[in-house]
């Protein structure tokens, strides 16, 4: 596929962020209104599908369609922040169909890291795009969908099957995230990566990146618990209502 200017992609992948918007509010709106569980669970169906089938065209466009891309082990493994959450929220929408088969304490955990890292990375990343590897529109939308697909299965959890962030969430996927850096960030030492952003900040321009290494992630161990308290804030609100 004929790569694209800068420009082009960017213009694709915002153009897709707005529609995947109107998305978002369409799929809450049918799950907070719908109270048919055959009909939940089919939609729920079709969402697990769809995102499997949104990783396989990722991979397809990486490995055969875009010319200008190498598949490496420093750049490819699932092991991005966004990627996890991707897995957290597809495993959150296979619990939540497969109704009473697993421990309620995972199932919440699982939405608990799946909403921290839509809400707190995702989002983040929809808005201060990082176009690094992407050159054709297959890979500008792929981009877009690896993220906007894991807000799209958690809104979908919190108004079709009443899923809830808690304060406890809060502790446990930080708890998560910074276990998790151990193994990854000895990754990025045996293969010369930056999986996590763990050696560089990403090319973006954020308010949230602040400062070079190490001084960023330190600051983001601080502005996690500010930024995630704030997405606590609306379950809080409407618990007490």
């Amino acid at each position: 596929m004929k790569p694209l200017e800068p420009e082009l992609l960017y213009y694709y992948h915002n153009s897709l962020t707005l529609f995947m918007l109107g998305v978002w509010m369409i799929f809450s709106y049918i799950g907070y209104t719908f109270n048919k569980r055959p009909i939940i669970h089919k939609i729920s169906y079709g969402l697990i599908i769809f995102s499997i089938l949104q990783e396989i065209l990722d991979y397809i466009n990486r490995i055969y369609l875009d010319e200008l891309y190498t598949l490496s082990f420093a750049s490819d493994l699932p092991l991005q922040f966004c990627s996890i959450g991707y897995y957290f929220s597809l495993i959150g929408l296979v619990m939540a169909v497969v109704e009473h088969k697993y421990n309620k304490k995972i199932e919440q955990f699982i939405f608990d890291c799946a909403y921290v890292l839509g809400f707190g990375g995702a989002l983040q990343a929809l808005i201060t795009v990082d176009l690094t590897g992407i050159n054709n529109m297959i890979g500008s939308f792929a981009l877009n969908w690896q993220h906007s697909i894991i807000i799209l299965n958690v809104l979908w959890l919190i108004f079709a099957y009443n899923k809830r962030f808690h304060l406890k969430g809060i502790f446990s996927a930080f708890l998560f995230i910074n276990l998790v850096i151990i193994p990854i960030g000895l990754t990025n030492y045996l293969l010369g990566s930056n999986y996590m952003f763990l050696c560089q900040p990403p090319a973006v321009n954020s308010p949230l990146i602040i400062g070079q290494w190490p001084v960023y992630l330190i600051i983001s161990e601080f502005i996690y618990f500010v930024y995630i308290f704030m997405l606590y804030l609306p379950f809080r609100w409407f618990s007490k209502k």
